[in-house]
């Protein structure tokens, strides 16, 4: 797959405030932040599009989406 936007923000070519990062996903807040806390969590694998991403990468995110959550709550107080 060739390299993107996102790729990029994970291997650090591009600087991003990271939220939260494991082995398998990257959080980091959008730089045009729509409203306050507004995180992106991504997936380390490659993907063309969600519907065309695996599984096991889905279930990283899933088990992910909980951690970011909690702390963009107790960080940004969103409504």
């Amino acid at each position: 797959m060739t390299e993107t936007i996102f790729s990029k923000i994970i291997d650090g070519d591009i600087p991003s405030f990271k939220v939260y990062e494991n082995d398998y996903v990257y959080a980091f807040l959008d730089i045009s932040q729509v409203s306050k806390g507004h995180t992106l969590l991504i997936p380390k694998t490659p993907s063309p599009n969600i519907y065309e991403t695996d599984a096991e990468t889905m279930k990283h995110i899933g088990e992910a989406l909980p951690i970011v959550a909690n702390a963009i709550k107790k960080t940004f107080n969103p409504d």
